[in-house]
């Protein structure tokens, strides 16, 4: 079964695929075009969520069966911790790699978008994001692999790489310094992530987390 090893590629080519049509369709450059990542996003992620569906309808499960939600899991205590981590990680990553890689921490990916389409994008992203990324990479593909496997390092090992390499094109430029500061500064948070997972197997917290 090759698909919980060709899932977690699909968001990267999503994201350069759909980064260089929509660059050309609108007849900017790829800086210009940039702004707009937020939006295609959102569609990025309608469409993983899409073949996530599908996946789970060919094995017979339901979407719902990748995040497993089972009753404690949401305690207050708990989730609260694993917030207060994940965005000092987060945060933190993006200032220790932007200086380790240009010496600042960029901006790129804070630019202005008509308002109307601004306040719609603070909905949607978050929320079609988790229905996205942690049910992909850690509800299917890790599970599915470790289980083939019988190796949780690997599985963990590879749906990290690939989850951290999706942000390498979040927004894509064709920059090298870019790409590789976007992709150290979201690896600690995915590491920690797949960690926990691989640990408590309780995804929801760790969507509200992200949320």
């Amino acid at each position: 079964m090759t698909l919980p090893y060709l899932m977690p590629v699909l968001r990267s080519v999503l994201f350069i695929v759909g980064g260089l049509m929509f660059a050309a369709i609108t007849e900017q450059s790829l800086d210009e075009s940039a702004r707009w990542w937020p939006v295609l996003c959102i569609v990025f992620n309608v469409v993983t969520i899409a073949a996530l569906v599908l996946v789970c309808r060919s094995e017979g499960l339901a979407y719902k069966d990748l995040i497993d939600y089972q009753k404690g899991q949401l305690g207050f205590k708990r989730v609260l911790i694993i917030v207060i981590a994940m965005m000092a990680i987060g945060v933190g990553g993006l200032f220790v790699f932007g200086l380790a890689v240009f010496g600042y921490v960029p901006t790129t990916s804070i630019q202005p978008i008509p308002v109307g389409i601004a306040i719609v994008t603070a909905v949607l992203l978050p929320i079609t994001v988790v229905l996205a990324e942690l049910p992909l990479y850690y509800g299917y593909s890790y599970t599915r692999i470790a289980a083939k496997t019988g190796n949780r390092l690997l599985a963990m090992g590879y749906v990290v790489f690939f989850y951290a390499l999706q942000h390498s094109f979040i927004p894509l430029l064709l920059d090298w310094k870019h790409m590789l500061f976007r992709f150290l500064s979201f690896l600690p948070l995915l590491v920690l992530l797949a960690a926990i997972y691989g640990k408590k197997r309780a995804l929801a917290p760790l969507m509200i987390g992200h949320g």
